[in-house]
């Protein structure tokens, strides 16, 4: 990530907003103090791409998971 002086942004913002859209990310900093930061946007019309592995050691699920549910036959089959 590049750090850019408030000025440089002003000055070259068309230059660093396409480098933005290409995937690159900066922060930008008046008097070496980080106030905003210049990062690409979600193309809504191609949606959001899930992030695999997210939770991964989050989550268990139990062993019996797809086992039938007695309650839930004798409720839904009986007569």
């Amino acid at each position: 990530m590049t750090t850019l002086k408030l000025s440089e942004a002003k000055a070259h913002l068309g230059s660093y907003a396409r480098k933005a859209s290409e995937g690159e990310h900066f922060i930008i900093a008046e008097r070496n103090r980080p106030i905003a930061m210049l990062t690409p946007c979600v193309d809504e019309s191609k949606g959001i791409r899930p992030v695999l592995g997210l939770l991964k050691g989050q989550l268990s699920i139990p062993t019996d998971f797809d086992a039938p549910m007695e309650e839930f036959e004798n409720d839904f089959y009986s007569s």
